[in-house]
């Protein structure tokens, strides 16, 4: 039997060959600015970097090491026993709010691929199951801080790790075969984007927590909850998705963000949504 992280793969392959001529917005169009990865001299400090194989699906959670032939089936059993215990701490509570209420509701019923068709395909409410299409979105997105040499650093929230900062020559090397995306808030100064990786690097520590509904509940991150949060706390309640409440009723995606207005696309490697087969 195929697995669905094959079929995927062999499918993303077939669908990338003729597009491959990858572009930087504002770079030259000659052969040596062609990369799947934005050129560092582009680099501004609180820019966001998301990172992704054209060729795979998207895991549950972003982890440092590479993924292994059984990844799906780990994600699945670590998303039910997040769910069951997520579920289990609802019960515990003498009175819920509607929208604790609504969220349990749902996920009592939820299957991982549910999920995974609302959290990776940006699904919204009351739209249809995508029953015969599945879109590979980015999983995972860091912010970028610049050191006082002008060296890239990326402070993301990792599965298992927490909240981390590491220099971007060794994150890009734990993704070896990924395409990064580079993005950065428009109509902002430099000094405000500075605020943002100043913000990030105060939770560097703080656990990661996935099941958590809260965008502004600093206790624990995921990753793109760390990048909202920054955001909204550095540069007064800004909300960058537009959303000025920050309890939810599901998941802030790294997709969200990449495609919020008032995220300015600096570099893109290539065509971001990529369809398996019918």
């Amino acid at each position: 039997m195929i697995s669905r992280r094959t079929l995927l793969k062999a499918t993303a392959l077939t669908s990338l060959a003729p597009t491959l001529s990858l572009t930087a917005k504002g770079a030259s169009s000659d052969a040596t600015s062609i990369s799947r990865r934005p050129d560092p001299a582009l680099f501004q400090n609180g820019d966001f970097v998301w990172p992704k194989n054209p060729a795979d699906y998207v895991p549950y959670v972003a982890r440092p090491e590479p993924q292994g032939p059984d990844q799906d089936a780990l994600d699945e059993a670590l998303w039910e026993t997040e769910r069951k215990e997520y579920l289990r701490s609802l019960s515990g509570q003498n009175k819920l709010d509607p929208l604790d209420e609504e969220r349990g509701s749902l996920l009592k019923q939820m299957t991982f691929h549910e999920f995974l068709d609302r959290y990776q395909s940006d699904r919204q409410r009351g739209e249809a199951a995508e029953t015969q299409l599945r879109k590979l979105s980015v999983g995972h997105v860091g912010v970028l801080e610049l050191d006082a040499k002008h060296q890239p650093w990326v402070i993301e929230a990792v599965w298992k790790v927490g909240v981390r900062r590491i220099a971007y020559g060794h994150w890009i090397e734990q993704r070896k075969d990924d395409w990064v995306w580079l993005g950065r808030l428009s109509d902002r100064s430099a000094e405000d984007r500075d605020k943002i990786s100043a913000e990030a690097a105060k939770y560097l520590g703080r656990p990661y927590k996935f099941f958590d509904f809260n965008l502004n509940d600093d206790s624990g991150f995921y990753c793109s909850k760390l990048v909202w949060l920054s955001i909204y706390r550095s540069l007064n309640k800004f909300a960058v998705d537009g959303n000025d409440d920050p309890r939810r009723l599901f998941w802030f995606s790294p997709k969200q963000l990449l495609f919020a207005k008032a995220v300015q696309h600096v570099f893109e490697p290539g065509p971001y949504r990529m369809s398996a087969p019918k």
